[in-house]
């Protein structure tokens, strides 16, 4: 059997150092986790370390440790003799460093060898997912092994931001993120921003995947601007349906049924030939989690590059098991938002809303509307609701108007644009741009 990396002389070092100057705790314990540790023993010492430093440092000493070391059955003549040995504890952050790498090198190579065990599978949706479940674990070691300095002293920060600044005042659009596509839109946002989640939020039938497929093709395909789309609910042959129906201007009907004109057929090849450019991948894999969107968004950042996240939608996304609804779509939420600031991009979500909105007299969402959790609503930079009054009132005067309305901006203002919308054909535009109705944008 292959011998897992560790080493057993690095581990006694580390627990020296701590025993030796708890003051170095401070410096090492974000990163040298007890779990990290190949031996149990170490590994249990740790942990009794940390809760005795958290609660008074001084209580760090032999005396105090002895009953516990009894307990765990390590003499402490050998914890004397690794405190004894200790010089200096000027080089324990690259011990800690050292630690926590071949912790991630050897639950690496358990993943190797599950991989191994999996080759005798020869159906192919059993090989993908032994392969999927590999990458998603190989994604999740990843992520203990990165470590972002989030100090900085503020004459760092004020330059850091002064060269940033320095940019956005040469940008004469005042677009300082990725172009929505939308004028009105970006007039309120600046476009979507790095590092942002921003939440789509509709009832049933408003038109969110509509929406987030038109922000898709104009992100994809005005800026050329490499996009991933998520789709946990529709099949990708049913997004490029809807794809060709809004670049064509084809009744999404007829699309369906296959019955159209040889000028619509003409049309057709047109938007097919145009959606071709797009700088845009679907993946309409269902059940997926965020430690496996991330998988996928890592892969494609390295082969195409990446700029924008699209997550259709939250509440279809999976976790851990046994948690309730409340704590999963919480849970998934941060993950979402740590996943925008890992890829340096906007993420954009899409989420259902609750009920509730049917039994108001105006039925426009507002943030309390958010479904299942309250994390929705705290940890997005950005909410959006989108609202057509048409669908509940049918003799309105905002025909073909569709409302979206922004709840939250962490960085902006709030408040309400109008955009065009024809159902039939899957479309979203700017009202200041205008659009003659069934005419071919491509």
């Amino acid at each position: 059997m292959l011998q897992l990396p560790y080493d057993m002389a690095l581990e006694a070092n580390l627990i020296g150092c701590m025993i030796y100057d708890p003051e170095c705790i401070a410096e090492i314990i974000d990163i040298a986790k007890p779990q990290y540790f190949y031996s149990r023993q170490y590994g249990a010492l740790c942990k009794k370390i940390y809760e005795l430093w958290s609660e008074d440092a001084s209580k760090i000493d032999l005396v105090v440790l002895d009953p516990f070391l009894e307990k765990i059955e390590l003499p402490i003549s050998k914890v004397t003799e690794m405190v004894m040995s200790v010089a200096s504890t000027k080089s324990v952050r690259h011990t800690a460093e050292r630690l926590r790498d071949l912790a991630a090198l050897r639950a690496s190579v358990k993943v190797g060898q599950d991989l191994i065990e999996s080759s005798g599978l020869r159906d192919s949706d059993d090989i993908r997912k032994a392969i999927d479940d590999a990458e998603s674990k190989l994604s999740r070691i990843t992520e203990t092994t990165v470590e972002i300095d989030s100090m900085s002293a503020i004459t760092d920060a004020l330059d850091e931001f002064d060269r940033e600044f320095a940019e956005i005042r040469k940008n004469s659009t005042g677009i300082t993120g990725i172009s929505s596509g939308l004028i009105d839109l970006d007039l309120k946002t600046a476009g979507f921003q790095k590092q942002d989640l921003i939440i789509l939020a509709a009832r049933p039938s408003m038109g969110k995947t509509a929406l987030a497929l038109q922000l898709a093709q104009n992100i994809s395909i005005d800026s050329q601007e490499p996009t991933l789309f998520f789709s946990l609910e529709m099949a990708k042959r049913a997004l490029v349906r809807r794809m060709i129906a809004n670049q064509s201007k084809i009744n999404l009907h007829h699309l369906n049924t296959g019955l159209i004109s040889k000028k619509d057929y003409y049309k057709y090849e047109q938007a097919k030939q145009f959606l071709s450019k797009a700088n845009l991948v679907i993946d309409d894999q269902s059940g997926m989690t965020v430690p496996e969107m991330k998988a996928k968004a890592r892969r494609m950042q390295r082969e195409r590059g990446l700029s924008c996240i699209i997550v259709d939608y939250l509440q279809f996304i999976q976790g851990e098991r046994g948690l309730s609804r409340f704590d999963l779509v919480s849970d998934n939420t941060r993950q979402l938002k740590n996943m925008a600031r890992e890829f340096d991009v906007p993420v954009i979500c899409l989420s259902q809303l609750s009920r509730g909105v049917e039994q108001r007299e105006d039925k426009r969402p507002m943030l309390s509307d958010l479904r299942e959790s309250g994390e929705i609503e705290q940890t997005a930079d950005v909410v959006m609701f989108l609202y057509r009054d048409e669908y509940y009132n049918l003799e309105t005067d905002s025909k073909n108007i569709a409302e979206l309305i922004i709840g939250k901006q962490r960085n902006g203002p709030t408040g309400k644009i109008e955009l065009a919308f024809y159902k039939e054909y899957n479309w979203f535009g700017s009202l200041t741009k205008g659009v003659e109705h069934g005419s071919n944008t491509g």
